[in-house]
């Protein structure tokens, strides 16, 4: 990713989030396709983690009929319980989204909002096995879904929520619409759009 696009990319987020305190996370091993983790802290308007990609909108998505965007990047958030200054703990929720991030490039397939997928993890204790895309709802400005990097190139910034086995099979019941809403209700119950390592009554 260009210095220039990082840039850009790094003021949006610190525009939506309302913070410009990020740390950036580089990958252990960088396999040709580099994408890097900004990680905001949480803050008065928005008191949970925030965990960015940056770079994995280097990948330009094979061209889709009425597409958001045929270049992403990603966020997922955590509650602010969860330490994320212990290294193992943090290396664990990167990983994860770095898993989402790359999905796309890997396959060379189309990803977008309501898509979701699954993955065998080497840790049978491992309880997150898949996950769904969304919009960022919890950030209220719709204007955070879209980036313009370049004259050419506009990314679509999407949020990622892990599932564990139980959630997968509700997403299977009910259809990624139903699920979006459940996610995020209209009504006044409790959203559901923390990502997780292990499921709680906070989800």
């Amino acid at each position: 990713m260009k210095q220039r696009e990082m840039e850009k990319l790094t003021t949006h987020f610190d525009t939506y989030f309302s913070q410009n305190d990020c740390r950036v996370l580089h990958p252990l091993v960088d396999d040709g396709f580099h994408v890097d983790v900004l990680i905001y802290e949480p803050n008065e308007k928005f008191p949970f983690w925030k965990l960015c990609t940056m770079g994995a909108s280097d990948y330009k998505m094979p061209a889709e009929p009425n597409s958001l965007a045929l270049n992403n990047e990603y966020m997922m958030f955590v509650d602010a319980s969860v330490d994320l200054t212990d290294t193992v703990t943090l290396q664990w929720y990167s990983r994860k989204l770095l898993l989402v991030a790359s999905f796309a490039y890997e396959n060379e397939a189309f990803i977008s909002y309501g898509h979701s997928f699954e993955w065998q993890n080497e840790d049978p204790e491992d309880e997150m096995i898949a996950a769904f895309i969304e919009f960022p709802q919890i950030i209220p400005d719709v204007g955070v879904l879209r980036c313009k990097l370049g004259m050419f190139k506009t990314v679509a910034c999407l949020q990622v929520v892990l599932l564990n086995k139980a959630d997968l099979e509700k997403l299977m019941e009910i259809g990624p619409q139903a699920f979006s809403e459940y996610l995020y209700p209209e009504d006044d119950s409790a959203p559901h759009f923390l990502s997780e390592q292990h499921r709680s009554d906070r989800f």
